[in-house]
């Protein structure tokens, strides 16, 4: 009877023990189910992101990039007395002419240009005839130093054929003979020879800033 009841106890020992493993098994897939679905859910997708940054508008002609945005101080800007000019023809094309307005500092001084400045186109009585200039065209304003003798220049175009209601049967405009040159930031003109004839479509003319030569 003792022997029996040793072996009862053992035999129910070993189904506790068994027990037990098996409960430590289950809590064991318990875990791998849970981590599972943790990883699961860890690599879901994320929702696309925006772009870093959108796609740059493309510039319009009359957009200033890489010169100075702003007027720089100017102690001594260049007068129209202390400059002279000429105008340089470029190549030109069909119905569009190009050319170069150079501008010289004739003082002994140096004196500086940043900008556009203006001008006027003149018929042969010093008339001024209708003139439209616009600052459309490259390279946009920088400061430019001019010592004694050094040259400024910006790019003129213009067209040659008629517009509108200009006349197709003769010159589209009266022929300009020279043109008032204005410095930036200056209100007196210095006269600069012209001698290409008219400039069609009101006088329109596209300019540059000035640029170092």
């Amino acid at each position: 009877m003792a022997r029996h009841g040793r072996l009862c106890a053992v035999a129910a020992l070993a189904i506790v023990v068994s027990s037990g493993c098996g409960a430590r098994q289950n809590a064991a897939g318990d875990t791998s189910t849970r981590l599972t679905v943790t990883t699961t859910e860890a690599s879901t997708p994320a929702s696309p992101s925006a772009p870093s940054s959108a796609p740059a508008s493309p510039a319009s002609p009359t957009t200033v990039t890489g010169g100075e945005s702003s007027p720089p101080a100017q102690e001594n800007r260049c007068t129209a007395g202390m400059l002279t000019g000429l105008v340089e023809p470029q190549n030109a094309s069909a119905g569009n002419r190009y050319a170069v307005l150079v501008v010289r500092n004739k003082s002994q001084r140096l004196c500086t240009l940043w900008g556009y400045g203006g001008l006027d186109l003149l018929d042969a009585g010093k008339e001024v005839l209708p003139t439209q200039a616009e600052r459309t065209l490259g390279p946009v304003p920088t400061l430019v130093r001019l010592r004694p003798g050094a040259a400024a220049g910006k790019i003129l175009h213009w067209g040659v054929v008629a517009t509108g209601d200009e006349p197709t049967d003769g010159p589209c405009q009266p022929a300009a003979s020279s043109i008032n040159v204005i410095p930036p930031d200056e209100t007196a003109p210095f006269e600069v020879d012209f001698e290409f004839g008219p400039v069609c479509d009101q006088g329109r003319i596209e300019t540059s800033a000035y640029f170092p030569r």
